[in-house]
């Protein structure tokens, strides 16, 4: 499944569904099943230029991406761009057994619907076969997803002005689908013989998915994200910053009158430690951030455990932005009472030793074309 814009060559692979650009180059290789990074990097944005995947800012991102593509002295053009958003529309359907054009008809009535103006592009993915219950004939089981016509549009032209040559339009859920087909995660667990949760943490957003023996059978997009946690900690750096009357938090991330201005890094933002006492308004901010993650999580397993019959979850992943807090695994380990882990490595994905991959996994999965 993708939306494309054509069938050259892709190399270059932008997720535009956060805050902030992500950008790798690297290639895929079908008889493998590797996807090799060759350069990676994080193209920051203005608050708010990229926002639940609309962009408010073209010409701002357009700036931003060939100033970042120069510095990363990355050449390549042919471009994918994968993207989430609420304009999004995806539904898992049952039809009956029919040639390719015939389905494609009805899937497309299925999501547009009869006598609809709504201009939006439709694509599919046929994902397994199923009896009807009364009749018994065979069904197909189909997952399709419709976006607007103009947000497509909307992309297509932001990489033709910052001089980039259009390939593919992919969405997240469908690049984790690819990726997670099969492999080992950390070394230790394997894709295809368990039940996992795959969690994403970003600064606005969080997204959830259930992986069902390397098949997502269940995404959940929530609109909260991490990123309130750490504009309070740059709050309490700029107050507390400098001198000898700094708090051990201060200490701990390195504050001097200097640099107070300086935005703080996410992993030097330890979220289980003891002295978030010392600072109420940052304790706040991570027992609220957590408080949402983990009612969305708890609610998510159980709906999916009784929905579709699958097994318990055996660990959760973290990924996205978020991951990178201290010790967040541990924490939100203790408070679900089950296995948590960062992302660290996949068997399908090799790159250079400085990539971080739980920072561009949607990426990785969108350099996949099928």
């Amino acid at each position: 499944m993708d939306f494309g814009f054509g069938r050259n060559a892709q190399q270059l692979v932008i997720d535009a569904s956060s805050s902030n650009l992500k950008v790798v180059v690297g290639s895929y290789n079908p008889k493998t099943g590797l996807v090799m990074i060759d350069k990676a990097g994080i193209v920051p944005l203005e608050s708010d230029t990229i926002n639940d995947g609309a962009v408010s800012d073209s010409f701002g991102v357009v700036m931003a991406l060939k100033h970042a593509l120069a510095k990363l002295d990355i050449n390549v053009r042919n471009t994918i761009v994968t993207i989430e958003g609420g304009f999004m529309h995806t539904r898992d359907l049952e039809l009956p057994t029919v040639k390719p054009e015939q389905l494609k008809d009805m899937v497309k009535y299925e999501i547009v619907g009869q006598g609809s103006n709504r201009d939006v592009i439709v694509d599919y993915i046929v994902y397994g076969k199923t009896l009807d219950e009364e009749t018994k004939a065979e069904k197909l089981k189909v997952r399709a997803t419709a976006i607007p016509v103009e947000v497509a549009n909307e992309y297509r032209d932001l990489l033709k002005n910052a001089d980039l040559t259009p390939c593919a339009l992919d969405v997240n859920p469908n690049a984790i689908r690819k990726l997670f087909s099969g492999g080992m995660i950390n070394g230790s667990t394997n894709v295809n013989n368990s039940t996992l949760l795959l969690i994403e943490l970003a600064g606005k957003t969080t997204t959830i998915t259930v992986l069902d023996k390397g098949f997502p059978v269940l995404s959940r997009r929530l609109q909260f994200g991490h990123g309130n946690i750490r504009q309070v900690a740059e709050s309490v750096k700029k107050m507390q910053g400098g001198g000898d009357k700094q708090s051990s938090l201060a200490r701990r991330l390195n504050i001097t009158k200097s640099d107070a201005d300086m935005s703080v890094p996410v992993d030097d933002i330890d979220v289980w430690h003891e002295s978030l006492i010392e600072e109420p308004s940052l304790q706040s901010a991570v027992n609220a951030y957590f408080k949402s993650l983990t009612d969305a999580v708890s609610r998510t397993a159980q709906f999916s455990i009784s929905k579709y019959k699958v097994d318990s979850i055996s660990t959760c992943f973290l990924y996205g932005s978020g991951s990178g807090y201290k010790k967040i695994d541990k924490e939100l380990s203790r408070q679900l009472g089950t296995q948590v882990e960062v992302l660290n490595t996949i068997s399908t994905v090799a790159g250079p030793k400085n990539f971080i991959v739980s920072e561009f996994i949607n990426c990785c999965g969108a350099l996949i074309r099928e």
